[in-house]
């Protein structure tokens, strides 16, 4: 394993400790329940993602459907703070977070792997 990536995974380490240990949030997790629609464009293409959150017995879970490669990448770790919501995927070393718009509808952020691409989702 070369250096570079140890530290990659320290830092995706460092970054789901910091998740899963943020203070009170400002939106109750549920107001971020329920299945988000979105699609992101890299590499010439196309990627519409489905993403499911879901809160039962005070935890917060989520998963990011990749509709046109067939993959679910379940998130690592969810934290929903300031009216923001971050996942971490740390089996594909990524991250998505976003910001919930005031009536409750959408989420306006960006999706990094590797490079940062803008994403919003629309609650379906």
């Amino acid at each position: 394993m070369s250096i570079a990536s140890i530290t990659r995974r320290m830092a995706l380490g460092v970054a789901a400790a910091a998740l899963l240990c943020g203070s009170a949030s400002a939106q109750a997790p549920q107001a971020y329940d329920g299945v988000w629609a979105g699609a992101i464009s890299a590499g010439g293409q196309t990627l519409h993602l489905e993403l499911t959150v879901k809160t039962a017995n005070g935890e917060t879970t989520a998963e990011m459907n990749s509709l046109d490669q067939g993959a679910t990448i379940p998130a690592s770790a969810v934290k929903t703070d300031g009216g923001q919501l971050s996942l971490l995927f740390l089996s594909v070393g990524a991250e998505y977070t976003a910001k919930l718009s005031a009536d409750g509808k959408s989420l306006a952020g960006s999706f990094t792997q590797g490079g940062s691409v803008p994403l919003t989702m629309t609650k379906k």
